[in-house]
């Protein structure tokens, strides 16, 4: 086992998280020991380690819960390694189906142990999809005659853990959903049987699913980085996702939703996001105005030739965000808040309104569009 974190014995409620990033795939082409059978997949993936980790140190360094503190991080990667902060690499436990019954059957022990408490669990690897998203471990394809013994049915886990104590329940999944012939051909399909399957009422009081695609879609990654999903992902909790109530800022489940499909719809390849979700709760806490990119707008003529500046209300005249062109847009990292926006032109070919305008830059409209008239 490896954690990142682990206070798991301390007492009140807890967030507990299971990571799993399945790059190096053992029985695939390229593997420490191919098969000759069909394994539906063949490609080795250098992504899903990088988005993985990156989603278990957010975890560990920024979540910060309503109700639950710290508690663990548990992390299996394929490959086996992890760079610590001094440069130092770390071996971790790799993702084989056994590592994987295992590490469910620890994390599942630790939600278990208040109804406060917060179950997190996160996957990036090969996926396919029989009507449920399938998600494949590193050993995946080690059986010719059984060729999903080490796929986990993510339906099934969810429903499995509607026996867990853990009130909030978050999963997200960065995989394709690939729907094959072979697949299809399965009249019967056994995957790892991760959990049984218990009668019972709902009593999760937060509960969301969010694979990266819908049934059939592709997750898109460049290769050696971050996921363009778990990056969507990582943004929004970091402010894109955010909203103020009572004069906190925070990050709810559907909040979260929105701001990750808007995010993954921004730039080719596009990807849609699914969502399952139960209630729409607080799963973070800011400390204050999240910084997110603002950008301001005109006649793409006319922006070249402007001067812009934002002053924030009640804000200090030297904390005024830089804004540089980039394109035909205005653009500056700043706290989110109500700016009024100024826009110049010395040469005085065009003209607009002094200020240009008022906006409250707040996600996700953090953009705002000034009405220009041309002069001469």
């Amino acid at each position: 086992m490896t954690y990142l974190l682990d206070t798991a014995f301390q007492d009140g409620p807890q967030v507990h998280a299971l990571v799993i990033g399945v790059g190096g795939y053992r029985h695939l082409r390229g593997g420490s020991d191919p098969v000759r059978h069909d394994t539906i997949v063949t490609r080795q993936l250098t992504s899903p380690p990088l988005s993985a980790l990156a989603f278990a140190l957010w975890v560990r360094d920024e979540l910060r819960h309503p109700v639950a503190g710290p508690g663990s991080v548990d992390v299996l990667l394929s490959p086996s390694e992890v760079k610590e902060a001094d440069g130092q690499l770390r071996e971790v436990e790799v993702p084989s189906a056994d590592a994987v019954q295992r590490a469910v059957d620890r994390w599942v022990s630790r939600c278990d142990s208040h109804p406060s408490n917060v179950a997190l669990f996160y996957f990036s690897g090969h996926g396919l999809d029989n009507g449920s998203p399938l998600l494949l471990l590193e050993d995946f394809a080690r059986s010719r005659n059984r060729i999903l013994d080490a796929a986990v049915n993510l339906e099934g886990l969810v429903q499995g853990m509607r026996a867990c104590g853990a009130g909030y329940q978050y999963y997200f999944l960065d995989s394709c959903r690939e729907r094959t012939a072979r697949l299809s051909s399965l009249r019967d399909t056994r995957t790892l049987p991760l959990l049984d399957i218990r009668d019972g009422p709902e009593q999760r009081r937060d509960l969301m699913v969010m694979p990266a695609t819908l049934s059939g879609g592709s997750a898109y990654a460049d290769r050696h980085r971050v996921s363009d999903y778990t990056q969507a992902l990582l943004d929004a909790l970091a402010g894109r996702a955010a909203s103020t109530r009572d004069g906190r800022w925070r990050v709810t489940s559907s909040g979260l939703y929105e701001a990750v499909y808007a995010l993954t719809r921004t730039a080719p390849p596009v990807q849609m996001p699914g969502m399952n979700v139960h209630g729409d709760l607080v799963l973070h806490l800011l400390d204050g105005p999240p910084d997110v990119p603002l950008g301001v707008r005109c006649d793409p003529a006319a922006a070249r030739l402007a001067d812009v500046s934002l002053s924030a209300f009640g804000g200090p005249e030297d904390k005024r965000p830089v804004l540089e062109l980039h394109d035909t847009v205005w653009r500056a990292v700043a706290p989110a808040g109500v700016y009024a926006v100024g826009m110049d032109f010395p040469d005085g070919h065009y003209t607009a309104p002094s200020p240009a305008g008022v906006h409250a830059f707040l996600p996700p409209d953090l953009e705002f569009t000034v009405a220009v008239e041309r002069v001469r």
